[in-house]
């Protein structure tokens, strides 16, 4: 099937342009330390349990008692955002019983509203609820410190950092119940944002990202596993090893390589941890760029078990178990991801790739729609055996050196690099230098 693209005599190349800076973000990554991160998990943490069938009346112990401390530290950020933040609890129930009744989960939201595009939303979310070694049960000790309060952490403190800073687009950030019982609160609120036609371009799910020693004593702190998927079988087939989720995932790649020095993303090209899942799945399942942020060595020693010392070595999801100066770099480039999205212009609409006779490649691409703040673009490419993008060059939208337009269309040529070994895209620069998701050129082999 062809694609038509306008037809364009100049095969002259906008001159490539000065490179925005990258956006400022030493603000908002300095209210996030080792210091809060590590209040907020031990508060948690000091629970008990937060198991979704724990008691949700007890003031001091149980799923109720996380629900009012999170709600509590999410209404105090929002007092703060001088009216932008809302907190609201979102309760469903569902067809599961315990002890005879049905099983409600609530999820703890603060959506952000955006000043410029509000309508474009980057959601951003931990899951609350603990278990211990057996899955139903909702009385005995399940502190749950990394598992996930390193996630709940996390987002909370994000709500703190961003709680005064206005923002291009809205942001949602989100405490999911019933994770461990086959994310259930996730499951709810994916199909509740399609149903109200919210528009999700992204979303990232920290879980399990507090620990660095490996069961065998290993430690490793220089980086965090970003897991994305494929999408689907039609993906897989247009977009070689692309998807949207891959694309956010290089995204939160730059974000750490930008902002958080000595910090790295190492990208797993699988949706998850082998045989497993977590709340990012239910969006991935809606074609929503959606990934999963999680440490490089699980020690199931801690996870998912009972507290308790055993042959003289002790299990259990403790607080003291954690490394919080790992967390804190892990919370800063989720925060650096989230902000780059939530100010950035919309991406490109539309990006098809053509091979010249020369070899060289031409780039067409469809402007979005809302120009506003939009400085320009920059063309990314890399090997096809490349993770990620290795090289960039950025065209202003506007002036000297812009790209040549035709019946809508923006045309670049990139006349040293050879499509059949490559693959490229084009991501919109704000003038604030926040770079957009970028939007790669779609496979035709098949």
């Amino acid at each position: 099937m062809s694609i038509s693209i306008p037809f364009v005599l100049s095969l002259l190349s906008p001159t490539q342009g000065p490179t925005p800076k990258a956006l400022d973000l030493s603000k908002a990554l300095g209210r996030i330390t080792a210091k809060g991160l590590e209040r907020s998990v031990r508060d948690l943490a000091s629970l008990g349990t937060r198991h979704t069938f724990s008691s949700t009346t007890d003031p001091k112990r149980g799923i109720g008692a996380a629900r009012d401390y999170i709600e509590g530290r999410l209404r105090a950020a929002a007092r703060r955002s001088g009216g932008r933040m809302s907190v609201e609890r979102k309760t469903y129930e569902l067809p599961v019983l315990h002890k005879g009744n049905k099983v409600q989960v609530v999820n703890l939201v603060a959506t952000i509203k955006g000043q410029v595009e509000p309508e474009r939303v980057f959601l951003v979310s931990g899951h609350y609820d603990s278990r211990n070694s057996d899955r139903r049960d909702g009385e005995r000790d399940a502190p749950g410190a990394n598992d996930d309060g390193s996630g709940s952490a996390a987002v909370l403190e994000m709500a703190d950092a961003l709680a005064e800073r206005p923002l291009r687009c809205s942001v949602r950030l989100v405490l999911f119940d019933g994770e461990e019982h086959g994310l259930w609160g996730s499951k709810e609120e994916a199909a509740d944002l399609k149903k109200k036609g919210i528009q999700v371009e992204g979303m990232m799910t920290l879980d399990i990202v507090g620990n660095t020693e490996g069961p065998d004593g290993r430690r490793e702190r220089s980086y965090v596993r970003v897991f994305s998927y494929l999408n689907s079988e039609k993906g897989k087939a247009r977009h070689g090893l692309d998807s949207p989720g891959r694309g956010l995932a290089r995204l939160v790649a730059r974000a750490a390589d930008t902002h958080v020095p000595g910090f790295r993303v190492k990208l797993i090209f699988r949706g998850d941890r082998y045989g497993r899942g977590g709340d990012h799945r239910p969006f991935a399942l809606q074609g929503i760029p959606a990934i999963r942020m999680t440490e490089p060595l699980e020690n199931f020693g801690r996870q998912h078990q009972d507290v308790k010392l055993k042959d003289g070595k002790p299990y259990g999801d403790l607080p003291d178990f954690m490394d919080f100066d790992y967390l804190e770099k892990v919370t800063r480039t989720a925060l650096a991801a989230l902000l780059e999205l939530a100010e950035s212009p919309s991406p490109p609409r539309r990006v098809v790739a053509r091979v010249q006779r020369d070899l060289s490649t031409v780039v067409f691409l469809l402007p979005p729609e809302r120009p506003d703040g939009l400085a320009g673009y920059e063309l990314v490419w890399r090997a096809t055996t490349e993770a990620r993008w290795e090289q960039a060059r950025f065209f202003p939208a506007e002036g000297k050196g812009s790209p040549s337009s035709t019946r809508g269309f923006l045309r670049v040529e990139l006349k040293d690099v050879m499509l059949d070994d490559n693959v490229v895209g084009v991501r919109s620069v704000g003038g604030n230098g926040a770079r957009s998701l970028a939007v790669s050129a779609p496979e035709r082999d098949l």
